[in-house]
């Protein structure tokens, strides 16, 4: 039997595509048209975001609509370089802070080179 995919652990994959693209929290919700209210009631559990808004936060982040609600194989989409380069990491939820942070400040450095041999 499967297991239930909760409202928290969706807010939690929404909050990390957040961090990780260093986009303002309050902003990413602003542009969604999703209260800070509305985060904290799919956080705790009180209610469940519409499929729409779901809908909405996959595309704004090119990433599929099923690994947004199960959080399973995140395939990138096409033009979604951090899903590329985080596909073949595993799991985004097994790694500790530090390797986050470590991986985020990698591709920052890759993207900060490219963008120097351009010019």
């Amino acid at each position: 039997m499967e297991k239930f995919v909760s409202s928290k652990e969706i807010v939690e994959r929404i909050e990390y595509l957040i961090e990780a693209n260093n986009i303002p929290k309050s902003d990413f919700l602003k542009e969604m048209g999703i209260s800070s209210g509305n985060m904290g009631d799919w956080k705790s559990e009180r209610s469940t975001p519409n499929i729409h808004k779901l809908v909405r936060v996959a595309e704004y982040f090119k990433v599929t609509l099923d690994w947004l609600v199960t959080g399973k194989d995140r395939p990138a989409k096409e033009g979604d370089s951090l899903g590329k380069k985080l596909q073949s990491v595993g799991s985004v939820h097994e790694l500790s802070e530090d390797e986050k942070a470590f991986i985020r400040e990698y591709i920052e450095f890759t993207a900060y080179r490219k963008q120097g041999k351009r010019e």
